[in-house]
């Protein structure tokens, strides 16, 4: 399996005791993001007056977008294609900004989900892969839902402990745009502390663990099974 995977997605939540957020204030937010580093944003969006958005698209695909719903901001990066850095610059440069703002502080949770792509080395179909070779199901899912599998893989729920903060939620699939990848999406729920001004670097120590989980767990599980033909043998 190859190590470097494709990262196609960044997400974050930061929930607060519900709030109704006012216009002027978040036309002054996005106007302090566009003086900051990595921190800004294209557009605004305020049709819709109970999650008005910041957002820019880049391509055909890939979009940022900062939504504002009464009882959390969502900060997204679909089909990213800016590295993590640039996203932690954002999420540092809007959290510390809407800690600030009247009725919010503190966060009183946060998640953290990351999406990427691993390119497999000895199998050419990510279903065989996940659920043959990893799960050792061949001839007998066919018989019993008789059609295709269009996706397949597994699901795991790790609960916080002491030493590892946050419930991590992994998920590990067939990519649909891509026969030969794997997809990844491990998300982290850490309800344990709240955010008060001054502590957003604990939402990026928590980003960058779910990235660490991935890239330290998640890949070794998956990488032990992607061996050639002859070797099973």
């Amino acid at each position: 399996m190859q190590s470097e995977d494709r990262v196609i997605h960044f997400g974050v939540e930061l929930l607060h005791k519900p709030i109704k957020h006012k216009k002027d204030v978040l036309q002054k937010l996005y106007f302090d993001l566009s003086q900051t580093r990595n921190g800004g944003y294209d557009s605004t969006d305020f049709t819709h007056p109970v999650r008005p958005r910041f957002y820019s698209k880049q391509g055909k695909r890939s979009q940022s977008v900062a939504m504002f719903l009464p009882d959390r901001v969502l900060l997204v990066e679909e089909w990213a294609d800016i590295p993590m850095s640039s996203f932690l610059d954002r999420t540092e440069a809007v959290a510390a900004r809407v800690l600030e703002m009247d009725g919010v502080a503190p966060f009183v949770a946060h998640t953290a989900t990351i999406r990427s792509t691993f390119a497999l080395t000895h199998f050419d179909d990510a279903r065989v892969f996940l659920l043959e070779q990893v799960c050792n199901q061949a001839g007998k899912i066919g018989p019993h839902f008789q059609r295709p599998v269009a996706v397949g893989g597994l699901r795991f729920t790790l609960p916080e402990t002491d030493e590892y903060p946050g419930n991590v939620q992994i998920t590990i699939e067939s990519f649909r745009q891509s026969r030969d990848e794997v997809y990844v999406e491990a998300k982290g729920i850490f309800t344990r502390e709240k955010i008060a001004s001054g502590e957003v670097e604990i939402v990026l120590d928590h980003i960058r663990g779910i990235r660490s989980f991935i890239t330290d767990r998640v890949f070794p599980y998956m990488n032990q099974y992607d061996i050639a033909a002859e070797a099973i043998e």
